[in-house]
């Protein structure tokens, strides 16, 4: 009998974690490896104000990750086309045929839009590091990068699936050591900015309503991390376990926000340009320090950008009807394809793409995303009785 709760225990929080450490490292890219996020989002006005935004993140992703998971189990939906269909009741085979085309059409753009904005930035951040690091061109860099997620992307959501965890322990550690070393050097300042609403508030042009209101844009496109669960939610059994990964994934992504904040907060103002990280290990830390970031950075920029491109290519590859070619090389191909775009977006820089791109996107989720979930709700809770009614169950 143990041994049966040890087991269900363990398949339980290996489905939770799977999920967790699949959004985590998906999340840990460019932006955040970089400490962009840190300084543009998070401690941008201070340690006090960074409290709130942590808070205000970790009740935004956990709840629209859990009713997605849930939304998701319910529907059986498999990619983000057949998610967005699901959610605007457009699902079935009888829907009307014109707002039908209108939700896929619309949602392609936006999905797409999504993918070239965090992959554009990943593709930035591998390209900058790579020409910083060992010196190699822009151009050659950003080719690399393009063909590892390539390569990276055809192998599958269940390969991805176990990388990203893999990703997710690597991170935890590399950043964990950049971040003792910080607090080795300035651990007096770290501990004096931490909950201080104070200091920090002169460190910008920018008010904290303004910061409010930008950083609400940017937890608005938590609403549409749904569409790329879908891809990888074929585990989830049932409520609990929608719930628990949905509760899973707030707590890691928003321990990924803090510990860079932390790291880029003893820092600031000065790391409030460029790559943050990069320059506090450059001007700093010891020099093996910035070896280990820069293993933070390829992990990062890994685990990132083919879990994006995987979620285009996968939609796509099914529409793609030929049988000449292979479904592997459709996926390599079109993952390229995507890819390519990215690199040529990357070009306009990692900071214009967080600061704009996100809030585009954000402003776009409340309406397009937001709201249709909180109308499916009544409509999934009932089809979701409807469905155990069925099954026999209470």
């Amino acid at each position: 009998m143990e041994n049966l709760k040890k087991d269900g225990f363990m398949k339980t929080f290996s489905i939770w974690f799977g999920i967790g450490a699949l959004m985590f490292g998906t999340y840990c890219g460019a932006n955040m490896a970089s400490g962009v996020y840190a300084s543009a989002y998070i401690v941008t006005l201070g340690g006090g104000w960074a409290l709130a935004w942590l808070g205000m993140f970790f009740a935004f992703m956990t709840f629209f990750c859990a009713v997605s998971l849930v939304f998701i189990r319910i529907y059986k939906v498999k990619n983000y086309n057949q998610y967005y269909l699901a959610l605007y009741g457009l699902h079935k085979p009888d829907s009307n045929p014109v707002l039908r085309g209108g939700v896929t059409v619309f949602f392609d753009i936006f999905t797409m839009l999504k993918g070239l904005v965090n992959v554009a930035a990943t593709v930035a951040l591998f390209t900058e590091l790579m020409n910083a690091l060992l010196g190699i061109p822009t151009l050659l860099g950003s080719a690399m990068g393009i063909l590892l997620f390539a390569v990276l992307t055809i192998y599958g959501a269940s390969f991805l699936r176990k990388f990203n965890s893999i990703m997710t322990i690597s991170l935890v550690l590399c950043l964990a050591v950049i971040l003792i070393a910080v607090i080795s050097i300035r651990g007096d300042v770290l501990a004096s900015r931490v909950g201080n609403f104070q200091v920090g508030l002169d460190w910008t042009d920018t008010t904290v309503k303004a910061h409010f209101l930008m950083f609400l844009s940017y937890c608005f496109n938590t609403s549409a991390w749904g569409s790329t669960l879908s891809n990888y939610s074929e585990q989830i059994r049932d409520n609990r376990d929608a719930i628990g990964s949905g509760i899973m994934i707030g707590v890691l992504v928003t321990a990924l926000f803090a510990i860079t904040g932390a790291i880029v907060l003893p820092f600031m103002p000065e790391a409030m340009k460029g790559t943050p990280i990069l320059m506090i290990c450059q001007n700093y830390l010891p020099d093996v320090l910035t070896a280990v970031y820069w293993v933070v950075v390829i992990f990062a920029v890994a685990s990132t950008a083919p879990s994006f491109t995987f979620n285009f290519s996968n939609r796509w590859a099914g529409v793609w009807k030929t049988e000449k070619i292979s479904h592997k090389a459709k996926f390599f191909i079109l993952s390229l394809g995507f890819l390519l775009a990215c690199g040529i977006l990357s070009q306009v820089g990692l900071m214009v793409i967080v600061k704009k791109g996100y809030t585009l996107l954000g402003n776009i989720a409340l309406f397009a995303v937001i709201i249709p979930i909180f109308i499916s709700i009544p409509r999934m809770l009932k089809q979701d009785k409807a469905d155990r009614i069925a099954a026999g169950k209470n």
